[in-house]
């Protein structure tokens, strides 16, 4: 049983995170509605990420490594930027390439944690 729970946190920190991309794209800094899904991705990931930190300031006996958490916000934060600029025209051939960089990057990663237990 984790010590600390952070699902009720993480939902509230969700729920922050989409109404300040709901008055990002009311003031007009999002272009489309679209838009405001990729900045929520974005800053979930980055919250992820954090959750990572804070697990690995404090692991728990039986729980899962920060690894896990960490590898999970860096998908997540890719994938919102990734689609940002999709939706903006930019770089659309370099979108597809960047994304599978950080998959493989992941999966190289987690394979040199697996080789060397």
């Amino acid at each position: 049983m984790p010590k600390r729970p952070v699902g009720v946190l993480s939902f509230g920190i969700l729920i922050l995170v989409l109404a300040v991309s709901m008055v990002a794209f009311a003031t007009n800094i999002l272009v489309n509605i679209f838009e405001m899904f990729a900045f929520t991705l974005i800053l979930f990931g980055l919250w992820v990420t954090v959750l990572a930190g804070m697990r690995a300031v404090s692991p728990e006996q039986y729980g899962r490594g920060a690894f896990s958490p960490l590898s999970g916000g860096i998908l997540l934060t890719t994938l919102g930027v990734v689609l940002s600029l999709y939706i903006r025209e930019m770089f659309v051939e370099y979108l597809i390439p960047a994304f599978l960089l950080i998959i493989g990057i992941l999966v190289a990663v987690t394979g040199i944690r697996a080789w060397r237990k």
